[in-house]
């Protein structure tokens, strides 16, 4: 489709599903970088930046390619939520976003055209909007197993009975918003 070869510098089988469903065919070459930033970063450049470093990681080890990097965080406020550590924080997290009602979700994502190093990036926000859920439920959830390796500690999917309402891009809570990808890879694809 894009005349390109595509690396996705992530392990994400959410965001490789996406691509594929896009009917993007894609590489996945994961970067492994350090994902600690400075603790008072805003969520949109958090995210956002460590999006840009991994793709720039993984970009000396892709050839001729459109490298793909992304990290997805949920915020309550200025809070950055990343993925529960064990299920006591992945209680705790749930807990305080049924109770703040309302968090963002935040995908940060950059492409590097390796010819030339050229970076397209940006910070793409879509609204949760939570239910008050009893603790049981919450327990249960956890318990499943469901939110460990989940930002926020809940899958749109498998958690909506968690979930009001959202805002925005579905793909985004995904993982990886599409509405803003296709075209920028289809931009820089077409570069001479």
């Amino acid at each position: 489709m894009l005349g390109r070869r595509i690396v996705l510098a992530s392990a994400s089988p959410y965001r490789k599903k996406l691509l594929m469903d896009a009917g993007v065919e894609c590489i996945v070459l994961p970067s492994n970088v350090d994902e600690s930033l400075q603790p008072k970063i805003k969520p949109e450049a958090y995210a956002r930046e460590l999006a840009v470093r991994k793709a720039q990681a993984t970009a000396p080890r892709c050839g001729d390619a459109l490298v793909i990097g992304a990290d997805t965080i949920c915020a309550i406020g200025d809070e950055i939520i990343g993925k529960p550590a064990d299920e006591a924080d992945a209680e705790r997290m749930l807990v305080r976003a049924c109770e703040s009602g309302l968090q963002r979700v935040i995908s940060g994502i950059a492409v590097i055209d390796t010819r030339d190093m050229t970076t397209r990036s940006a910070a793409i926000t879509s609204l949760v909007e939570m239910r008050d859920t009893p603790i049981e439920v919450i327990r249960a959830y956890v318990k499943s197993g469901e939110p460990m390796g989940k930002c926020g500690a809940l899958c749109i999917e498998s958690g909506q009975s968690f979930v009001k309402r959202w805002e925005g891009s579905y793909s985004n809570i995904m993982g990886l918003p599409i509405e803003w990808l296709l075209p920028t890879l289809l931009e820089l694809a077409s570069r001479r």
